[in-house]
């Protein structure tokens, strides 16, 4: 019987049970608690991947410093830096031989991993430097963006997970050389479809060196599947078996895939239904005895959007690891956010970043971070590993890293975005990595609260534009947000959502996209990735925003803070502070706790009278404004955001070529042939791709007036069409009769792949826009998508018809867009593939059109 501080969590077959009246979905992952017990594989410890790691000895913590291009090691017992050592661009995973004397950086802009090996480990003469007999300068070439690597807990080996090449690279730890690649995009866990592009997530290996977990970051639709679905979509995890004594490239083998099906969240939408999510950005994974465990942003897209259940907080569960795994359910960690503990606000875990144990078998506690909300999230861990909250099916303990009112979470002490998270062996202590505060928390578990934090790199100078890119950060990762409130009247906290349920990033990770159709107000829409925005050769080159161009300015995403992450408009209007030009307006329904558009500078009682995504400029108006520590510097809040996006995300890069990882010393194999890229490019050019993805950006959609747009360029459709009635940018609209794409009975189908499209209505039940419903000639279409880094950014089309980029270009309807009366050059698939190669090779490198 499960005890009464559980609630029972649920796979879709099951029901949720009812306790004492109230609905407790609060989870226990019920096939693994009913089938088998934690164990202690061989008396090893598992395996996975981290931006944060512990020396088996738990005297050194190595963690990653992304924007600075380092690592940094920590002594244990005095807290205290003492390395840091430079690494390969944009580190983002380090993982620590069980000996001690080697740790592997994967650095994810580079296509390397660092290798450093431990000359003293003597805490009093640490010293630590890359392994230059290792490969070039200590750098193995594994592949392009490898964003994950682990060690065997053997010993024997490393494991790289290289995101765009989709492959896993095999390395030997004794002689620290490339023994092989697996090639996951071909494999049986790829299947039904390998022209998908699985882009490898997180590692994780069973205690005894047998067995490796891959996930698959960006969940596709299962079989049957549609897009703008609760049910549309699955997660995959790819099981492969490790030999760890064979140096043969074949020593990882027999895929075994398992998918996870979406789950009931436990929330209703706005009608009183049911909601499912399922589980998506699968970036970390930990095995404990048979059960592996996913933190991960569950989506729910059916719509109508809703505060509470677009994303929900999971960790999923697989069972029999090393038997025939399988999907074990889910628990929802916003469930028990409803009821905080005496004391504590009510807030929510957006971003589920990590997970890890203060024991490896029988009963214990896990702990969550929740980069989102600037949370550690407590559960109970029963003795068959079922995870459950801390008091009963509504509340659950959380620890805050970020509380303004509290000395040792405040100022310097803040941490802020927490992505990577480790336990010390006695289970007593966590340090918890804080990428946007640049620091790590070190948090007391017998008390639960933080104890020490440590700084691993510094602050940008007060006043510089560094100081604004990072302010912009902070707020684009943040669910909650604290701001400079001199007269403390008003909110001035947890504007960016309500109760921290989400943040932008959410959504958008690291600027980019979550792979998802949202059933938005406009139609069915895919999260856009923002590194298209702008053009990185000219930054004056910005795209109109938002597939239909409702917004021009990064600063109208404000809307979506409000009405998507937040509550919305108010029911009653209350007064508000009037806008120039609209002398007559003096009350609104404009919410005035939510959002970064206020009234007036520092004055968080009153909101705006007015906010317009076109008339009224959004961008310089009077916003919340933040302090970094150690300085005086107020930095505009909503305007920083736009330059975070305009200059702090990096497109990813393409996968290597054969000859490019051979040159380098890495295996050539997952390679892809430089002649196709050249040959594709060729092929581009010809069928006059570029008439719509020219410039830096990859997009012919750019801005060219100063805000807010002449009145001409704004329409509507006609309400009596049944239409949305949303305001666009019509001249920045372009058709390729895209509308209802691969959607069921539309009668518009790409042959040969399957209808998977999001049906085109809005979040209303009315018409989606991108057609010229009153035929005025000025509503069909979309504002042409940015193709800069596309092979990373799936699904395609702004309803998700395809996810493939060979899907793509077999719409002869697009492919032949820009030709006029030419002849479609791009009719036979063997030239279709071609393309692929060059449109696959498209970063931030590639000379534009």
């Amino acid at each position: 019987m499960f005890h009464a501080y559980m609630s029972v969590v649920h796979k879709v077959s099951r029901y949720a049970l009812l306790l004492l009246g109230v609905a407790l979905h609060a989870m226990v992952f019920s096939a693994y608690a009913q089938s088998s017990r934690s164990t202690d594989l061989g008396g090893l410890k598992s395996s996975y991947s981290s931006p944060i790691a512990l020396s088996s000895d738990d005297l050194f913590l190595w963690s990653v410093n992304p924007d600075f291009d380092s690592v940094t090691v920590v002594r244990t017992d005095t807290q205290r830096v003492i390395a840091t050592i430079a690494v390969g661009r944009d580190p983002r995973s380090v993982a620590v031989s069980p000996d001690g004397r080697y740790a592997y950086v994967a650095n994810a802009a580079d296509g390397t991993i660092s290798v450093i090996k431990v000359i003293n480990a003597d805490p009093n003469r640490f010293f630590a430097a890359l392994d230059r007999s290792a490969a070039q300068d200590g750098r193995l070439t594994t592949g392009s963006e490898p964003r994950s690597v682990v060690v065997s807990p053997d010993g024997k080996r490393v494991l790289v997970a290289n995101r765009s090449q989709d492959t896993i690279t095999w390395i030997d730890a004794k002689d620290q050389r490339i023994l092989g690649t697996y090639d996951l995009r071909n494999s049986a866990c790829n299947q039904p479809n390998h022209e998908r592009h699985f882009q490898p997530g997180a590692l994780a290996i069973t205690g005894d060196s047998r067995y490796l977990l891959v996930t698959r970051y960006l969940s596709f639709t299962s079989t049957g599947g549609v897009q703008r679905d609760d049910m549309g979509k699955e997660g995959v995890v790819c099981r492969l078996s490790m030999d760890t004594w064979s140096t043969a490239a074949t020593a990882l083998a027999n895929p075994v895939v398992v998918r996870m099906a979406p789950q009931n969240s436990g929330f209703l939408d706005t009608k009183g239904n049911a909601t499912y999510a399922f589980p998506n950005q699968l970036h970390s994974i930990v095995i404990r005895g048979q059960a592996a465990y996913l933190p991960n942003i569950a989506a729910s897209p059916s719509g109508p959007l809703y505060y509470k259940t677009d994303t929900q907080a999971f960790v999923n569960a697989i069972d029999n690891v090393e038997g025939k795994p399988g999907d074990a359910g889910d628990l929802n960690l916003h469930l028990g956010g409803r009821v905080p503990e005496s004391g504590k606000q009510e807030l929510y875990f957006a971003n589920l970043d990590a997970i890890a144990f203060t024991t490896q078998s029988g009963g214990g506690y896990a702990y969550v971070a929740s980069g989102g909300s600037d949370l550690l999230v407590k559960l109970r861990v029963l003795d068959n590993g079922a995870l459950g909250f801390t008091v009963n099916g509504t509340t659950t303990r959380y620890v805050d890293l970020n509380d303004p009112d509290v000395l040792a979470t405040s100022g310097e002490n803040a941490g802020k975005n927490p992505i990577g998270l480790v336990i010390n062996k006695a289970g007593r202590l966590a340090y918890v990595l804080n990428y946007v505060s640049r620091n790590v928390s070190v948090v007391d578990l017998d008390a639960d609260k933080v104890v020490k934090v440590i700084q691993t790199e510094s602050l940008p100078t007060p006043g510089s534009e560094a100081e604004k890119i990072l302010v912009g950060a902070e707020l684009f990762f943040s669910s909650r947000g604290n701001f400079v409130n001199p007269s403390g009247i008003g909110s001035s906290r947890n504007r960016m959502s309500e109760k921290g349920r989400q943040s932008c990033a959410s959504c958008h990770p690291v600027g980019l996209t979550d792979g998802v159709i949202w059933q938005f107000n406009t139609g069915p829409r895919k999260t856009l990735a923002l590194n298209g925005t702008f053009n990185p050769r000219n930054p004056l080159d910005q795209r109109i925003i938002d597939a239909s161009a409702i917004f021009d300015e990064v600063q109208d995403a404000d809307f979506n803070t409000r009405n998507v992450s937040g509550p919305g408009p108010l029911t009653e209007a209350l007064p508000c502070v009037v806008t120039p030009g609209y002398p007559s307006v003096t009350e609104s329904t404009i919410d005035p706790d939510h959002g970064l558009v206020i009234g007036q500078w520092h004055d968080f009682a009153e909101a705006p009278c007015i906010m317009t995504a076109f008339t009224v400029p959004n961008a310089g108006r009077p916003q919340p404004t933040v302090e970094l520590p150690g300085s005086t510097v107020e930095v505009p809040g909503l305007d920083a955001m736009k330059e975070w996006q305009h200059y702090g995300i990096r497109t990813p890069s393409r996968p290597l070529t054969k000859q490019e990882l051979l040159m380098r010393g890495g295996d050539p194999a997952g390679g892809v042939d430089e002649a196709d890229i050249a040959a594709g490019r060729q092929l581009f050019q010809r069928a006059r791709c570029s008439s719509c993805h020219s410039s830096g950006k990859w997009s012919a959609s750019s801005k060219d007036f100063i805000s807010p747009p002449a009145d001409s360029d704004i329409e509507t459709e006609a309400a009596s069409t049944g239409a949305n009635q949303s305001q666009f940018l019509y001249r920045y609209l372009k058709s390729i009769n895209s509308y209802n794409l691969n959607v069921t009975g539309s009668g518009n189908a790409i042959e040969g792949y399957p209808a998977i499209g999001g049906v085109e209505t809005d979040s209303g039940g009315l018409k989606a826009l991108g057609f010229d419903f009153n035929g005025d000639g000025k509503g069909s279409g979309y504002s042409v998508s940015s193709i800069l880094g596309t092979y990373n950014l799936q699904p395609y089309y702004h309803n998700g018809a395809c996810e493939t980029l060979r899907c793509v270009v077999s719409d002869v309807n697009h492919r032949s867009a820009g030709l006029s009366a030419q002849t479609d050059s791009l009719f036979d698939p063997k030239a279709q593939a071609v393309l692929v190669k060059f449109i696959e090779s498209i970063d931030a490198s590639t000379d534009p059109f």
